[in-house]
C-alpha cells in the first residue's frame, strides 16, 4: 500500500509525541498538532489501525505498530535530512511546507545519497535525532 501524504503526517506526528515520552498519543494532542479536529483525527486513527499502523486505545490513546513505527522513522528521516540540506547546504532558510511536500516523496535510495552527501549526521539543526539509515551502519 502506497502511504499517502495525510497518513504519513498522522505516522510523523504519532513518532514525534513517542521521542517526547509519552507512552500514547492523546487525541487532542494528535488533533492540534494536525490542525484537525478531534472527530477527524479518531476516524484516521480507526483506519490506521485497519491497516496495522497503529494500536488505538479509545478514551486512552494511540501507539504506533512496528510496521507503523518503520514508516514514521523513514519520513522523520527525510524530514530531518531536508532541513540541513536547506540549512547547511543550500544556507537558505528552512522552510516547513516545503520540506514536509518534499518528505513524502523520497525513496530509501535517494534518501541515503542525501544522508552519504551530508555526511551521516545524527541531529537535525532543531537538535532532534535523525533515524539511521542503511547507509550510515
Amino acid at each position: 500500500m502506497e502511504i499517502s501524504e495525510s497518513v504519513g503526517e498522522y505516522l510523523e506526528a504519532l513518532l514525534v509525541s513517542e521521542e517526547s515520552g509519552a507512552p500514547l498519543a492523546r487525541i487532542s494532542w494528535i488533533a492540534q498538532h494536525l490542525g484537525v479536529s478531534p472527530p477527524s483525527a479518531v476516524e484516521m486513527l480507526k483506519k490506521l489501525q485497519e491497516w496495522g499502523y497503529v494500536t488505538y486505545e479509545p478514551r486512552r490513546g494511540v501507539e504506533l505498530s512496528e510496521e507503523g513505527r518503520a514508516i514514521a522513522r523513514q519520513i522523520i528521516r527525510n524530514h530531518r535530512l531536508i532541513e540541513i540540506l536547506m540549512k547547511e547546504t543550500l544556507n537558505v532558510n528552512i522552510d516547513e511546507g516545503v520540506v514536509c511536500g518534499l518528505e513524502h516523496h523520497m525513496n530509501e535510495k535517494f534518501t541515503d545519497a542525501l544522508c552519504t552527501l551530508l555526511k551521516h549526521p545524527r541531529r537535525c539543526p532543531h537538535g532532534n535525532d535523525i533515524p539511521k539509515g542503511n547507509c550510515c551502519k
